[in-house]
């Protein structure tokens, strides 16, 4: 298995100099902490179509037991293992191909006195450094698209679990045969894209053991997120903090490619609830 340091796709989403820069845009912050730097966090540690209203609508959907342990895999920055902290009060695990995004995730942690309760790690999400049975429930956010064996992504999942635990998947899935235009925030080529279907994911959780509870095309409510994004941008500089910190100088081809893309109805964010039995 090729290191999460040396891994392709770690490198694609590798910025180089993430803490700097986002220490820059957080200067005019400097005065905040707790819930307000929390929000205002929203904006770049929420990498995904929808942002922390679509973390806040997924994480709805997950039942926890009181004091739950949740795993986030594919956590990034660590915005969804943060929301889970703060507004459910889980302990959270994190894990993440991209060591960059884990310092700066547990760097944010601490600043945000969260370090005693969340935990992110430099893993890959095929070989989890856990033992079996060890959560309550996980989340999956914007990750299978670079996943091309969603039937191990699952086993190594459901092998976490608790008996009973439940995973809260929203990922980008293709609903339709055609070719992808990029770049895309996952893939600047077809190379590392592993967009599939839904039916792709049904069947590698029934093979893991998982029972399918819901699921749901989110697209409308993407097609609003990216109308409301359209209109905060006219006429105005382009934010301090961002999602643009993450994806480079080809971030607003990669915005675009996407929303184009979920508007045709070629590709949509699908939410899947599922226990394992």
């Amino acid at each position: 298995m090729t290191p999460p340091h040396t891994d392709p796709i770690a490198l694609h989403y590798t910025h180089g100099a993430l803490a700097s820069t986002l220490e820059a845009a957080l200067a005019p912050l400097a005065g905040r902490t707790g819930a307000e730097l929390l929000e205002q966090l929203g904006a770049i540690d929420e990498f995904h179509v929808g942002g922390r209203a679509a973390t806040q609508a997924l994480i709805d959907t997950l039942p926890l037991p009181a004091n739950a342990h949740v795993l986030d895999i594919g956590c990034g920055l660590g915005g969804t293992a943060r929301l889970l902290a703060t507004r459910l009060g889980a302990r959270v695990a994190g894990v993440d191909l991209t060591a960059e995004f884990v310092a700066v995730g547990n760097s944010l942690n601490a600043r945000l006195g969260l370090a005693g309760q969340i935990a992110l790690h430099c893993a890959d999400a095929l070989s989890l450094p856990f033992a079996a049975a060890s959560f309550d429930a996980a989340t999956l956010l914007h990750v299978g698209m670079n996943i091309a064996d969603k039937p191990a992504l699952f086993q190594e999942a459901a092998r976490v679990l608790k008996p009973g635990g439940h995973i809260a998947i929203y990922d980008i899935m293709r609903m339709r045969p055609g070719p992808l235009s990029y770049p895309l925030p996952w893939a600047g080529h077809d190379t590392y894209c592993q967009v599939t279907p839904p039916a792709a994911y049904r069947q590698a959780l029934r093979g893991a053991g998982f029972t399918l509870l819901t699921e749901t095309d989110q697209s409308p409510r993407a097609r609003a997120f990216f109308a409301a994004q359209r209109a905060r941008a006219t006429g105005q500089a382009p934010s301090r903090l961002g999602l643009h910190m993450l994806m480079g100088p080809e971030a607003g081809q990669k915005l675009a490619n996407i929303a184009a893309q979920i508007e045709s109805g070629l590709i949509a964010p699908v939410e899947i609830l599922a226990r394992r039995t």
